[in-house]
């Protein structure tokens, strides 16, 4: 077989071998030996998670012991299968030294069993979606801030911040990000994208979404753009359902496919593309059955149209293309393991993403089982051998251009010193602070900025906020004074009217969608918690309170800090409406979107004027 002569530039010998063992295709092979070759390339077709083991005889259910170091049994489940890659979650990082020592440890193992080194993933997008802790990396503030930068900064914050979030993993081994989301969030209601989205223009998304990805792919860290065809018009959470998208093929090409389509064709195309768990009808309305046999509309992830016909032929992407995880119930709960590999290798993707949980010793075998049934079925002819041999290329050929191998040299030139990470994390540090500031956003009265009131009263979601609020304004303004409420449990009548008498400025904090239990990171009581009050209960209470505030001749101040679509309704009670598109809050309790919303309000940073969303507002 005639190598690919780019490999031999960049691959060592006994890696280019191991390559064009696995590229042979399957009509060439001894056919003794078709299903071992088979398993083998299959292998190379998946990423795992091993986010927790335990082989103490805990269930696989109940298992909790994160993966910090690597286990025997999971070396050996890498090499027996030649896995393509590992998805790192933030259970298994835990500090510098230890990550590091981690990916070198499962890189070493495919290195010394001569096979190809791993994709070693993780979602790390900025702002909600960040696994690493924020000593180890700021999470900075998100896509949606960014999105709101654009028209004063244009991509200066897209790329400096994928910049340096590129070069921080690359120095901790990891060299494939699950970023940026591209989807447009064009539903106010969407509960999974929204502030994940760089916003609801498809041009502004397409120019943001492209130098994300330059600034990931020049610090040598893999760039997987999601969810194709497009996430951000949906009311369901793929991670719990079905989503279905309800447009046009015509709006499709002008509103989901075009950042999309911009970015593919671009100088720098991402090395990977990530299918979204969601019906399109408009682009596949094939119909399958599930596992119960009832008929539905083909999901994206599973269909041919959608990701052959429409991303390799319309579009032209000719990089690889990884599901989003399968274990998610947008296709768990419609498909077995098996079929979900078989009908997603069928549709045209590359690498099928955590196909199977592996907790135990038992779900290892019960994996080995599963590559056995998988693989006879390609052998069947189920997949073209044709189609497998071109996909596993792909791969190679990716792995070849990052030279992936690097990651396993004895010299381990992919580790920088302390000094080096502390440079790093400084500029990372303002850079988040500057795009914090660049983010803030007036909905209205920015006339009437900035405040003079002293004595000011804070409603915020949860006890975290209320802490970070305070710090911030301690830090910045320590003469002026601040209660602040937090309504996981909302405040009763007498507490809140007594504290309103106290005060001359009530600012009233939002997160809608409402944030995960997890995000306030234990600093409300577990009874708060767990018996949290509904958002719509809380929205009640809070225009109930601004009306009460203005009744009383108080400055009312609104702060959107997710989603701005609540000012609408909250306009009429309020005198100004800041919006920052960001609510992180780190381990230390310090926020610098705290910082640039306390400094906004007092003058000392001037709020920008750009909404990268329709709130449907009116300026005053």
């Amino acid at each position: 077989m005639r190598l690919i002569p780019s490999l031999t530039t960049v691959l060592p010998r006994v890696f280019l071998f191991s390559l064009c063992i696995l590229l042979l295709p399957s009509t060439y092979a001894n056919p003794s030996n078709q299903h071992d070759q088979i398993k083998k390339s299959l292998g190379q077709k998946i990423i795992l998670d091993f986010r927790f083991y335990c082989d103490d005889g805990t269930s696989s259910k109940a298992c909790k012991k994160p993966v910090t170091t690597l286990p025997n049994a999971l070396k050996d489940l890498l090499v027996t299968h030649n896995i393509g890659g590992v998805i790192l979650f933030s259970e298994n990082i835990k500090t510098n030294k230890q990550l590091i020592a981690l990916n070198y440890a499962m890189q070493q193992a495919m290195a010394k069993a001569k096979l190809p080194p791993l994709f070693i993933a993780v979602d790390q997008e900025g702002g909600r979606v960040a696994r690493l802790p924020s000593s180890m990396l700021t999470p900075f503030p998100g896509n949606l801030a960014i999105g709101a930068s654009y028209y004063q900064h244009g991509t200066a914050f897209s790329e400096n911040v994928a910049k340096g979030i590129g070069s921080s993993l690359s120095s901790l081994g990891i060299n494939t990000n699950f970023a940026p989301s591209v989807d447009i969030n064009s539903e106010p209601k969407n509960p999974v994208i929204n502030v994940r989205s760089f916003g609801e223009t498809p041009s502004d998304v397409a120019v943001l979404g492209q130098s994300f990805v330059d600034g990931l792919q020049s610090s040598g860290v893999i760039s997987a753009i999601k969810h194709f065809p497009g996430h951000g018009d949906t009311q369901t959470d793929s991670h719990t359902g079905l989503p279905n998208v309800k447009h046009s093929k015509a709006q499709a090409l002008k509103g989901d496919l075009l950042p999309f389509s911009r970015i593919i064709s671009g100088g720098n195309p991402p090395g990977m593309l990530m299918s979204a768990h969601i019906q399109y009808p408009s682009l596949d309305s094939t119909t399958v059955k599930d596992k119960q046999g009832r008929e539905m509309t083909i999901p994206a992830t599973l269909s041919r149209k959608i990701l052959h016909d429409v991303l390799r032929n319309e579009l032209g992407y000719q990089g690889v293309v990884v599901t989003d995880a399968l274990d998610m119930a947008g296709i768990a709960k419609y498909f077995s393991p098996e079929d979900a590999m078989i009908k997603a290798y069928q549709a045209g993707a590359d690498i099928a993403l955590m196909p199977f949980t592996i907790r135990t010793p038992q779900d290892i075998n019960m994996f080995a089982a599963l590559m056995g049934k998988v693989s006879k079925r390609i052998s069947s002819g189920e997949v073209p051998s044709t189609q497998l041999a071109t996909s596993v290329q792909r791969i190679a050929l990716l792995k070849a251009k990052f030279s992936l191998n690097r990651y396993a040299e004895k010299a381990l030139s992919w580790r920088v010193s302390d000094v080096q990470n502390n440079v790093k994390k400084t500029r990372n540090i303002q850079i988040e602070k500057a795009l914090s500031r660049a983010a803030i956003t007036s909905l209205y009265g920015a006339e009437k900025l900035p405040v003079t009131q002293k004595t000011w009263l804070a409603l915020m979601p949860d006890a975290l906020r209320c802490l970070a609020l305070e710090k911030s304004l301690t830090s910045i303004a320590p003469t002026l004074g601040m209660a602040c409420l937090p309504l996981t449990k909302l405040p009763n009548k007498a507490t809140f009217e007594y504290a309103l008498k106290q005060a001359d400025l009530l600012i009233v904090g939002d997160i809608s969608p409402q944030h995960a239990v997890y995000e306030m990171k234990g600093f409300d009581n577990e009874e708060a918690m767990a018996s949290r009050a509904p958002l719509d209960d809380v929205h009640r209470f809070t225009k109930s309170a601004l009306q009460q505030a203005k009744k009383q001749g108080l400055t009312t101040v609104l702060v959107p800090l997710r989603m701005p679509y609540i000012a609408k309704e909250m306009q009429p009670h309020t005198d100004i409406a800041i919006a920052t598109f960001s609510y992180n809050v780190d381990s230390e309790i310090y926020s610098p979107i705290f910082d640039a919303l306390i400094e906004t309000i007092l003058g000392l940073n001037r709020p920008n004027d750009y909404v990268p969303v329709q709130w449907s507002g009116a300026s005053e």
